[in-house]
C-alpha cells in the first residue's frame, strides 16, 4: 500500500512562539523561543520542519495556511477538568449569588449531591451530547488536549459510564482526552466512609482498564493522607499513575503523600505554605494551580510566586466543573494567573504548554521544535502577549491538531 503523506505549511507567521522542551521551572520559565521569519511545515501530523520559507521543502500539494501578521504557539493543555457530568446548578449558583450558603443549598439535595444524581440518571448517550459540546466550546478556545475525571458517580456502574464517555468522545474528537479515575471525589448520602473505601477499592480493578491516571480529593472532610495513601498503592499496583487534589481549603500533608508516591502532580495548592513549596521544589511533582476556583468561589488564590521562586514545576488548568468554576477558557485561566498570582505571561504560557503536558505525562505535547506532535494554535494577533492581555476574549482564529487546521470561529 503507498502511503500518501499529509502536509501543511504555516507560511510567514508574524511569530513563532513556544516554551522549550522538557518541564520547566525557575528562570526556565520565562525563556521562550521566539522565531519571526520562518514558517513551520507540519507533516503526518508531527512538526516536520521551522525555517525561513524559501528554505522549506514544500510539496507542491501540500496544503497552505497564510499566516501573515499573526501568532503562532502549541495548542493548549487543559490538565485538570470534570468535562463528563449531569444536570446543572446554574440555579444553585443564582442562589449562592442571593446570599444563599452551601449547607442551605446542600441541605435541599443541591451541590455535589445533586450532580451525582443527575449524572447517575443520564445515559450514556445524553453524557456524551453534553461533554461533546463542552469541549466544542474548549477547543475555540485553543484547548488541543484535555485531562478528564470521573467522579460524579460515586458507584461502580457510573464511574464506569463517565469513563466510557470519555473514551467514546476521545475516538472521534480532534481534542485528546486524558482519563482520570476520581471514585474518591467524596462519599456519597447513606454510606458511611468505612464502606464507600471498600467500593472504591473494588473500583479500581476496572477502572484501571480505561483510566491514567488515579486521584483523590484529599482534604478534611473528604478523605485523609491516610485514606489517600491507601488508594493511591492500590490504584499503582493496577497500573494507574497517582495524582492528587490536595491543600485546597487546608494543608493535612496530601502534598507530603504526594511526593511520597511518587504522583504525576498535585492540584489546587491554594492553603500550600512555605514549607510544602520547599518540598514540592525538591520533587518532579507537578504544582497545578485553578485560579478560576477561586475567582468563582472568592477564596484565596494558590501563592504561586512562593511556588515557582521555590523551584516548584507549576502548571495552569481550568478545574471546569459544576461547582466551582463553569469555563472551558483556559486562556481567561492564563490571565488570572498574572492578574492575581503574580505571574508573567511566559510562565503563564509555559503552565499551559509544556508543564501542563508534563502533568499528564505527554511527552510530545505542548511544543514547538522538529518531531514534536502538530498541534498548533494560530493567533489573530502579531504579539503573542495578546493572548493574556486581552483577558476574556478569544484571539484563536485557527486549532492545528495532528496537523489538521480546524476553525475557532
Amino acid at each position: 500500500m503507498v502511503h500518501t503523506m499529509s502536509t501543511l505549511l504555516i507560511k510567514n507567521p508574524a511569530q513563532i512562539v513556544s516554551p522549550r522542551p522538557g518541564s520547566l521551572r525557575g528562570a526556565a520559565l520565562n525563556d521562550p523561543v521566539v522565531r519571526t521569519g520562518r514558517s513551520v511545515l507540519l507533516r503526518d501530523g508531527h512538526i516536520a520542519a521551522i525555517a525561513p520559507l524559501e528554505e522549506l521543502d514544500v510539496p507542491q500539494d501540500a496544503k497552505v495556511l497564510d499566516a501573515t501578521g499573526r501568532t503562532v504557539i502549541p495548542g493548549l493543555v487543559d490538565c485538570h477538568t470534570h468535562l463528563v457530568f449531569g444536570g446543572s446548578r446554574a440555579d444553585e449558583f443564582a442562589q449562592r449569588t442571593a446570599g444563599a450558603t452551601y449547607e442551605e443549598i446542600a441541605a435541599k439535595g443541591g451541590g455535589i449531591a445533586g450532580t451525582v444524581q443527575a449524572t447517575r440518571e443520564s445515559s450514556k448517550d445524553e453524557l456524551f451530547e453534553l461533554a461533546e459540546a463542552r469541549l466544542n466550546r474548549a477547543m475555540r478556545h485553543g484547548v488541543t488536549t484535555m485531562e478528564v475525571k470521573s467522579g460524579y458517580g460515586l458507584d461502580l456502574t457510573t464511574e464506569l459510564k463517565m469513563l466510557e464517555v470519555t473514551a467514546e468522545l476521545d475516538a472521534v474528537h480532534p481534542v485528546d482526552l486524558v482519563p482520570t479515575f476520581l471514585g474518591a471525589h467524596a462519599v456519597p448520602k447513606g454510606v458511611s466512609k468505612a464502606d464507600y473505601l471498600a467500593q472504591v477499592r473494588e473500583m479500581i480493578p476496572e477502572a484501571a482498564n480505561s483510566a491514567k491516571f488515579c486521584d483523590v480529593f484529599c482534604e478534611e472532610g473528604y478523605f485523609t493522607p491516610a485514606e489517600s495513601v491507601e488508594i493511591m498503592e492500590l490504584a499503582v499496583k493496577h497500573g494507574m499513575l497517582p495524582r492528587l487534589h490536595a491543600d485546597q481549603f487546608n494543608a493535612i500533608g496530601c502534598v507530603d503523600v504526594a511526593i511520597d508516591l511518587g504522583a504525576v502532580s498535585v492540584d489546587h495548592l491554594e492553603a500550600m505554605n512555605e514549607e510544602g513549596a520547599k518540598k514540592l521544589a525538591a520533587s518532579d511533582v507537578v504544582g497545578v494551580l485553578l485560579p478560576g476556583v477561586s475567582l468563582f468561589l472568592d477564596i484565596p488564590y494558590a501563592p504561586a510566586r512562593t511556588l515557582i521562586d521555590a523551584g516548584c514545576i507549576p502548571a495552569i488548568a481550568t478545574d471546569f466543573n459544576p461547582g466551582s468554576n463553569m469555563t472551558l477558557n483556559l486562556p481567561l485561566m492564563m490571565s488570572l494567573a498574572c492578574m492575581q498570582m503574580r505571574m508573567s505571561v511566559d510562565e503563564a504560557l509555559a503552565c499551559v504548554t509544556q508543564n501542563a503536558a508534563h502533568a499528564l505525562r505527554l511527552p510530545e505535547a505542548g511544543c514547538i521544535e522538529p518531531g514534536w506532535q502538530a498541534d498548533l494554535l494560530v493567533l489573530d494577533t502579531a504579539n503573542y502577549r495578546d493572548l493574556v492581555y486581552f483577558y476574556g476574549e478569544n484571539l484563536v482564529q485557527t486549532v492545528i491538531k495532528k496537523g489538521v487546521p480546524h476553525a475557532a470561529r
